[in-house]
């Protein structure tokens, strides 16, 4: 009888320690799959398209009223992309003030780089 408990025990433990590793990595294999899924930003044109997708669906929109959502949305992103502009030059002011001249040729040469990378992020849809 001594020795049946004890393997009872035994099975219990093992059964128990096994279903901690398997929940260990079912919660590892869930989280890597929901951060990846969260952290992958989505393209400009297809967030502007999945909105539009919404909005056409939730609301009934028809066709003209898409058509002028498009519009408000394109009016939208170039006042984003203008006061983008004037902050980031209202900053590059402010930095370019503090600086003496050889830092300033500097950081002229590091926001020419950045404006490059910038342009070729943006020919290639991202």
């Amino acid at each position: 009888m001594r020795r049946s408990n004890l393997t009872t025990l035994l099975y219990l433990v093992l059964v128990f320690a096994s279903g901690m590793v398997l929940g260990g990595f079912a919660n590892r294999l869930y989280m890597m799959k929901t951060v990846t899924a969260a952290s992958t930003p989505k393209s400009r044109a297809q967030f502007r398209k999945d909105y539009i997708q919404e909005m056409r669906s939730r609301l009934n929109l028809t066709e003209a009223q898409v058509t002028e959502l498009q519009q408000i949305m394109q009016a939208t992103d170039h006042r984003l992309r203008d006061m983008h502009k004037g902050i980031d030059d209202e900053h590059a002011q402010k930095v370019s003030a503090m600086l003496n001249d050889s830092q300033k040729a500097e950081y002229a040469k590091m926001r020419e780089e950045r404006e490059r990378r910038r342009q070729q992020h943006e020919q290639k849809g991202l």
